[in-house]
């Protein structure tokens, strides 16, 4: 059977890199060196595109920044870059290494700019759990942690952050915690009036990162008067599969374009 069919684009066609080297960390007793890697993906028509730096959870001890891939092309068919982000782990690393892995980031795709097709001035932190707690304390902190260079961001969006990690060692297995884990800063030392917009997203059956710790993270940013928002999935726990359904997505992506675009793209 032959046919002709006439196909209406409503939809952008994704490109992924994924083996970008952005930087490097000793290893092997400094005698040696391991890459910094992220996936970049971004639709193929081309345009200058926000840019969602995102950053896996893995109680900071593991990470995999592909694992999310499949959930965030998403937001890239709905015109946005988006770059998924290795960073240092505990087992590796001390604190703040992993904080200044993402600013290098951060600084890595804004300084190739023009190459990636992004624009350096509308760019958002995203993250889950241990990836919400570096998404939060790095968009807080464009002058501290390794401040070389430009590392500032204009929007945030942690999903189920920790907040004060010392308050939970009494709820969590010891065996996962960072073994440096008083290092750890309370995020709401940081907040500012001068903070990004933040989008909180936490799940009120999490058993893992209670729900009082996204709710610290939210008042705090209301008590100095900086833009805030939270969202309560009812029911979620941790890494639920709620938060990647599609109407969970949308208060997202409105958000996002809210703060960094004025309007969507036609495809």
């Amino acid at each position: 059977m032959k046919r002709t069919v006439k196909v209406q684009v409503k939809d952008a066609s994704i490109a992924l890199a994924a083996e970008i080297v952005y930087g490097h960390r000793p290893a092997w007793g400094s005698l040696s060196y391991r890459p910094l890697t992220l996936s970049f993906m971004r639709r193929r028509e081309g345009g200058t595109l926000p840019l969602i730096v995102w950053l896996c959870g893995g109680g900071f001890t593991e990470v995999d920044r592909n694992v999310w891939i499949p959930e965030l092309v998403w937001f890239a068919k709905r015109g946005y870059a988006v770059a998924s982000v290795d960073y240092s782990t505990a087992y590796r690393s001390r604190f703040p290494q992993s904080v200044e892995d993402v600013k290098l980031a951060v600084r890595f795709l804004k300084a190739r700019a023009a190459e990636y097709g992004i624009d350096p001035a509308r760019v958002a932190l995203m993250g889950e759990s241990a990836g919400g707690y570096l998404a939060a304390l790095c968009a807080l902190t464009p002058g501290e942690f390794d401040p070389g260079g430009d590392c500032k961001v204009q929007a945030a969006v942690p999903w189920y952050p920790p907040v004060r990690i010392a308050e939970m060692r009494a709820s969590i297995d010891k065996t996962t915690l960072p073994h440096d884990i008083a290092a750890y800063a309370d995020i709401t030392r940081y907040v500012t009036p001068e903070a990004p917009p933040f989008l909180i997203l936490h799940g009120s059956g999490d058993d893992l990162v209670p729900l009082s710790q996204g709710e610290l993270l939210y008042d705090a940013l209301q008590q100095a008067g900086a833009a805030a928002e939270m969202v309560v999935i009812e029911g979620a726990g941790h890494g639920d599969i709620a938060f990647v359904q599609d109407e969970v997505k949308k208060i997202i992506l409105d958000f996002l374009d809210a703060k960094l675009r004025e309007k969507r793209p036609e495809f």
